[in-house]
């Protein structure tokens, strides 16, 4: 299907939509689409520890999450 009948396609159904969840979930996908790769808002020092982290799950570096909140007397 074509890119112009797809907008088509969605601007008539989106006309007719009164579901305020989906207009709200629509909008949603709007504003985060239109704002950008939000990695790129990052500090260096953000990029960094994300860099260690993922090192860390490569090389097996990891705990599971009931591990970690036991460690806090959590019960997960």
């Amino acid at each position: 299907m074509k890119s112009d009948l797809i907008k088509s396609e969605l601007i008539e159904w989106l006309s007719q939509l009164d579901d305020k969840s989906i207009l709200t979930s629509l909008l949603q996908f709007k504003k985060s689409a239109q704002a950008g790769d939000w990695t790129n808002t990052l500090t260096k020092s953000q990029l960094e520890s994300l860099q260690r982290g993922l090192a860390d799950l490569d090389e097996n570096k990891v705990v599971s999450s009931e591990t970690f909140w036991g460690s806090y007397g959590r019960k997960v």
